[in-house]
């Protein structure tokens, strides 16, 4: 079951933008894909109108692969292998595999960026910047 509260309105127009659990979303049907047979769920923002699916703004949106391929397709290339190689493990198109793993790239970019823009330090830890200086005085000298 999808919690409502943990998605947000993707229109960028919308007063309501990446407000989560703002009340403005409603269920809004649901689609199956085709090439996977997955069902999806549908939202519709209340006061803007605008309707997407619970993978809007997800790694697996726009995408023609099931989700369990696209997970493969991120574990074999974060274990070391290549486009070419998982394309041939997972048999799949090699272009296909590489505009996943662009899009995995840019996504995963972009959520750390809104991490650590919402990173507030109280303290630092100095141990390993003055061990770096100590190194460099040491072989100056």
């Amino acid at each position: 079951m999808l919690d409502i509260k943990e998605y947000f309105c993707p229109n960028d127009c919308c007063k309501h933008y990446g407000l989560r659990g703002a009340g403005n979303l409603v269920k809004a049907g649901s689609y199956t894909k085709k090439s996977s047979h997955e069902k999806r769920q549908m939202f519709k923002c209340t006061v803007c109108g605008s309707r997407f699916s619970e993978t809007q703004n997800t790694i697996f949106s726009g995408l023609h692969y099931s989700d369990q391929t696209i997970k493969n397709i991120i574990v074999c290339i974060s274990e070391g292998n290549g486009i070419r190689a998982t394309s041939r493990m997972l048999g799949l198109n090699k272009d296909r595999v590489n505009s996943i793993v662009l899009k995995a790239g840019a996504y995963a970019d972009m959520m750390l960026s809104n991490l650590l823009r919402s990173l507030h330090l109280n303290e630092c830890q100095m141990d390993e910047l003055w061990s770096f200086i100590n190194k460099k005085n040491f072989r100056r000298k």
